[in-house]
């Protein structure tokens, strides 16, 4: 159905709750309720896939395998080459324990097939035994290479895919990898990138969707034209990912977003009992404070991810953000918006919003099992809600910001490393001297000066870093209260 037919009802279960969505040239939603019955269509995260890559081959595969991962939301759990100084039994184990639901095999030509050789058999050593046996992704448009790799990793089922390093083959391997991921429904995946593009298209500039839920963190980039950038990392999260997320990051680098001292064993705990009770909800500002930092780190590995995937860069830039998931979901205006700024390091001036109660999530699940996504535009409004605008100010020297609130002009003369709140609401123009001027957003925050020293470097002394962490805080009025609910 598209959106020009009759109007679609389309019930979308998200949470253990459910809302009844009419698809049309603008949706009407319903209250949510519960007991959706097993017609509802679910939006979630969908099945675990492990993946294992084999890359007999460097250079420009390297990041467009990078790229068809993190797009498909899948997990890596190894990446062999021919350069693992590894003996080969320990090679082969490795395969063994990652237990591979899928193998990626990127290929450029038949000389990687050759080199393939050595990988291929500690994969049927690791392998073969696995009930039921990986399916392999050979990814390669060279027939000759597509007959020798064949012949190299049987007796595992293999599929072909075109070269990844082009536009079809990464969409490809994508939508194949995600086939393997969905159970019943869309992914969540599928529904952010489906509002990056309603909101670049309604705002005719790239937007942003950050989201970071229990078990994954997403960063989607869009323009109006159409173009997605994704990475979608799991298991990265603030519950059930949260022991992921101190693993790869450490826990000093969680602890240090926490505008207090708290001691290792302690934070360790908390973190313990977040992956034990993924989905509690923050009843208490340590708790509150610990779900930040954790969002903090998740969305800057993420942001790391991307930038070994050669898409870094982007995801730092767009006019538009808006935050989903758990984020999201954070009491008030001022905390989501610090997460944002602190670890995304806006380059440009940009509107910073949120979706309320996962209400994009759901509207544009619904659009896409209605075939209706040229409804979204004016349904994502429904749910969107205006956080704060924000003018990153770059340089170590003193800039003049100039802010036009309708007919008042404010020039601020900014120092460097300041971090400070306008007061002003509604569209306003910004305008940061030497550079074009910018519309934005301000919120119920306010516009955001941001002149902090890029990438922000946090002392490693409690006594300093403290300080700094917690005047960020205070400067937006984030500081989490005792008995702070989220």
């Amino acid at each position: 159905m598209t959106a020009g037919d009759a109007t679609a009802l389309v019930d979308v279960a998200h949470e253990g709750r459910w809302r009844r969505w009419a698809i049309a040239d603008a949706p009407t939603p319903v209250e949510w309720r519960t007991d959706a019955g097993e017609d509802a269509l679910s939006v979630g995260p969908g099945t675990p896939v492990r993946v294992a890559i084999l890359g007999p081959q460097a250079g420009q595969l390297d990041h467009a395998t990078r790229r068809v991962t993190l797009a498909a939301g899948v997990e890596v759990v190894l990446d062999l080459r021919p350069t693992d100084d590894r003996p080969f039994g320990e090679r082969a184990q490795a395969l063994r324990s990652a237990h591979p639901n899928i193998v990626l095999v990127p290929l450029a030509d038949r000389d990687g097939a050759e080199r393939l050789a050595i990988l291929a058999e500690a994969l049927r050593f690791g392998c073969s035994a696995q009930r039921p046996r990986p399916r392999v992704l050979l990814a390669t448009a060279d027939e000759t290479a597509i007959d020798r790799a064949s012949l190299l990793l049987s007796p595992f089922p293999v599929e072909v895919l075109p070269d990844i390093r082009r536009d079809e083959g990464r969409e490809r391997a994508v939508t194949r990898l995600r086939d393997a991921r969905r159970d019943r429904g869309v992914l969540r995946d599928q529904a952010l990138e489906a509002i990056a593009r309603a909101i670049a298209l309604a705002q005719r500039a790239a937007a942003l969707v950050v989201d970071v839920t229990g078990g994954s963190t997403s960063i989607v980039r869009a323009d109006p034209i159409g173009h997605v950038a994704a990475v979608h990392v799991r298991p990265l999260g603030v519950g059930r990912g949260a022991d992921h997320v101190v693993a790869r990051a450490g826990l000093d680098r969680v602890r240090r977003w926490i505008p207090w001292t708290v001691d290792a064993p302690t934070l360790l705990e908390r973190v313990f009992n977040r992956a034990r009770w993924p989905d509690a909800v923050s009843a208490e500002r340590e708790t509150l404070a610990l779900e930040i930092a954790l969002a903090h780190e998740a969305i800057g590995h993420a942001l790391a991810d991307a930038a070994a995937a050669g898409i870094g860069l982007e995801l730092r830039s767009a006019p538009a953000v808006f935050l989903t998931g758990r984020l999201a979901a954070i009491q008030g205006s001022a905390m989501p918006v610090l997460v944002a700024l602190d670890a995304l390091g806006l380059i440009e001036p940009a509107s910073i919003g949120r979706d309320e109660d996962d209400l994009a999530v759901a509207v544009a699940a619904a659009a896409i099992a209605a075939n209706a996504t040229s409804a979204l535009p004016s349904a994502l409004a429904l749910g969107a809600v205006a956080l704060a605008g924000v003018v990153p100010v770059p340089g170590p020297k003193r800039s003049l910001v100039r802010i036009l609130a309708g007919a008042e002009v404010r020039d601020e003369t900014v120092q460097p490393g300041a971090f400070y709140v306008v007061p002003v609401h509604g569209e306003v123009d910004v305008a940061v001297a030497g550079a074009p001027s910018a519309l934005v957003a301000a919120g119920s925050l306010g516009v955001i000066i941001d002149a902090r020293r890029r990438p922000l470097s946090l002392p490693v002394r409690d006594a300093e870093r403290v300080p700094a962490v917690a005047g960020w805080y205070d400067a937006l009025g984030a500081m989490p209260a005792p008995a702070t609910v989220a």
